[in-house]
């Protein structure tokens, strides 16, 4: 009972913020992704507190008749995401378990793209963009400093991921499993990798001086890489190194320094035979996680030569790959790659759907980034900057999801449509800046 007592004060102060400053309620609700975490129901339906906010802020943005319907309808995203709901509400159907497909959808699609619509209407400014995007760093320095306090004292941490001794081996904040942290971090610290050294006088945190921005900026990024290696999640630094290596080689102050070393590395990865060895275990899955990805993959293109159209349906894949599953490992809700993720939960409509979603982004910020090459000064604007991140961010998920599900869950979709909201929206200021 005081657990709810609590929720419900917390909603009420949520609310009377969205009346006051909708923007602010925005950011808040991008800070507290991770309250996906506690759960409810209403009735004999399952909510999070996330699922909370967002309906809580769409309420009101729609009784004081702040949506901005046009903007909406003009967005250059508009149609595949429409599809993408279509597609979503599909796979409900074809669902080989419905009733939890319904409330996937529910979480997974319909309240994530009312969140981006939200954004639509309600920024309108770049200092309310880029308070997003310090909303979202934020959240990482508290779950990393959770994380920490967790390696340090052993609590909080399920039985699979303590050592023998009884010590932590792998960290997972206050999320179920170490990956999590990964899926979760991953993205923010690539934007914040970018934005690192930008200076922009319109900020959002305008009480602070650009020295402080720099260093709230390096606590992301060093708590959030640290926390990181402390859950091991292998996917995440990879993708990470990948993205930051390209980005150092799109700067030219770092071109020279990064390719030298990039150089002097691969001098030593052909003369270290271990290292060379090592590597090559790791990227060629040979590892125990490693082969039971292989092993799952196999399992579903099994399943669905016989499903090939519309898949398992949104939550189905657990039922339908049980004939088809070796019987010495548990199922997994998805199968750990992010086409085979797409595929069996959205069927080909659904995969074509996000295909053309992320061809669609992709041109977005590339119109935009073409601008870089021609760029006269020295000092690149906010929105060429903000496109070759987005680009990168959306080449973090990709190279991660290779070997995990980097959508489809409450906190990851949220975060995804935040992520196409600010592309979107970046393209949309510069174009009104531009008129």
């Amino acid at each position: 009972m005081f657990t709810y007592i609590i929720l419900v004060l917390a909603a009420a102060a949520f609310l009377f913020v969205a009346f006051a400053r909708p923007i602010w309620a925005l950011s808040i609700v991008a800070f507290l992704l991770p309250t996906y975490m506690i759960r409810f129901t209403i009735g004999l339906i399952p909510f999070t507190f996330l699922e909370t906010l967002i309906i809580l802020l769409a309420l009101v943005v729609l009784i004081t008749k702040k949506f901005d319907w046009e903007k909406i309808y003009h967005d250059s995203l508009f149609w595949p995401i429409i599809a993408i709901l279509i597609t979503s509400t599909i796979a409900v159907v074809a669902s080989y378990s419905p009733i939890q497909g319904a409330g996937l959808w529910k979480a997974y699609f319909v309240e994530p793209v009312i969140f981006y619509w939200l954004m639509l209407s309600l920024i309108d400014r770049r200092r309310y963009l880029e308070g997003l995007f310090w909303a979202l760093g934020g959240s990482v320095i508290y779950l990393s400093l959770i994380a920490i306090f967790q390696k340090i004292f052993a609590v909080g941490v399920p039985q699979a991921f303590m050592d023998p001794a009884g010590g932590v081996d792998r960290v997972v904040s206050v999320f179920g499993y170490p990956n999590a942290i990964g899926l979760f971090f991953g993205p923010i610290i690539i934007l914040f990798l970018g934005f690192l050294y930008y200076r922009n006088p319109d900020s959002l945190l305008l009480y602070l001086s650009n020295a402080n921005r720099f260093w709230f900026k390096a606590a992301v990024i060093i708590l959030g890489v640290f926390t990181i290696v402390l859950a091991k999640s292998e996917g995440a630094i990879v993708a990470i190194v990948v993205c930051a290596w390209l980005m150092l080689v799109f700067n030219r102050k770092t071109r020279l320094l990064i390719l030298v070393v990039t150089g002097v590395f691969g001098v030593e990865l052909l003369i270290n035979s271990p290292l060379r060895e090592f590597i090559a275990f790791k990227l060629f899955l040979q590892d125990w996680s490693g082969q039971i990805r292989r092993i799952m993959w196999g399992e579903t293109w099994a399943m669905l030569k016989n499903n090939w159209f519309f898949g398992a349906g949104l939550a189905g894949y657990p039922v339908a790959i049980v004939p088809y599953h070796a019987k010495w490992f548990e199922i997994f809700p998805y199968p750990h790659n992010i086409l085979l993720n797409l595929w069996v939960a959205l069927g080909i409509p659904g995969l074509l759907a996000f295909v053309w979603l992320g061809l669609a982004f992709i041109w977005l910020n590339l119109k935009n980034f073409f601008g870089i090459v021609y760029e006269k000064g020295k000092n690149l604007s906010f929105d060429k900057i903000a496109s070759l991140l987005f680009l990168l961010v959306g080449l973090e998920m990709v190279i991660h999801g290779l070997v995990d599900v980097p959508y489809f869950k409450n906190d990851l979709a949220v975060l995804f449509w935040i992520l196409v909201g600010a592309a979107s929206l970046n393209a949309k200021l510069v174009q009104e800046k531009n008129n």
